[in-house]
Order: structure tokens, then C-alpha cells, then sequence
């Protein structure tokens, strides 16, 4: 699948809030919540992602497209996953539980008669004549 990259404006912006996403969670959170000894690499690493966004925005395209590229798989693995935990956490059961009370919304259930066509009643011409 083809990423479009964006202006510099929006390559600037990529760089400024992924240099801080790294400080924030890997230089922050995660040591202080891990008491971990807090490392330097975040903050190198969002110190050259904010140089190249305010410098040469343009220079982060290799990187957004990486970026974007991993986020594509990512985000194809976590829609099967969530539409797998729908189906088998709610629909099969809500299916199960209707089964099982004898309720059938769809009515598909094949009758005797020659058609499954449900006819409704008759209305006559006169009906038309004032639709609203």
C-alpha cells in the first residue's frame, strides 16, 4: 500500500510529537512505573527527531514512512484481533442464548406453505389517493 507522506508542516509535527511519545513513555513512565534507572537513549532519540523537525523536516520522510509502515501492520493484526474477540465474546454467545430461548429474529424458519413470501394485506386503490 502506498503511504503518502505529508508537507513539511506535517513532518514537523510527526517529529515534535513522536520525539515526545519517546520521552514520555519510555524516558518517564515506564521507569518511574518499572522503577527502572531512567536511560538516555528516549531523550537522544527525541533530540535528533526535534532537531531534523525544526532543521530539515524533510529529512524525516524515511523515517515516517518506516513509521507508517509498521503502524500499517500493526493496525491489520489488531483489526483481526478485535473482530475475532466481537464475534466470539458477543455474537456467538447473544446467538447461543437466543437459541436457546426459542427466538428467531430473521424468521427463516421454512414453512408449509409453497412460497416464503409473507403477504400483507390488501389495500385498496383508494389508499393511493392520499399518501402523507
Amino acid at each position: 500500500m502506498h503511504i503518502e507522506i505529508p508537507d513539511k508542516k506535517g513532518l514537523r509535527e510527526f517529529g515534535l510529537v513522536t520525539g515526545a511519545l519517546f520521552v514520555g513513555l519510555f524516558g518517564l513512565l515506564f521507569p518511574w512505573i518499572f522503577s527502572f534507572a531512567y536511560p538516555y537513549w528516549p531523550w537522544i532519540l527525541a533530540g535528533v527527531l526535534w532537531a531534523l523537525a525544526l532543521v530539515i523536516p524533510n529529512g524525516l520522510k524515511w523515517i515516517y514512512q518506516g513509521w507508517m509502515s509498521i503502524a500499517l501492520v500493526i493496525g491489520w493484526i489488531n483489526t483481526r484481533i478485535i473482530l475475532a474477540l466481537v464475534f466470539y465474546l458477543i455474537i456467538t454467545p447473544m446467538g447461543s442464548i437466543m437459541r436457546l430461548f426459542g427466538k428467531n429474529p430473521v424468521k427463516n424458519k421454512p414453512s408449509d406453505s409453497e412460497t416464503y413470501r409473507n403477504i400483507t394485506h390488501f389495500r385498496s386503490p383508494k389508499h393511493m389517493e392520499h399518501p402523507f
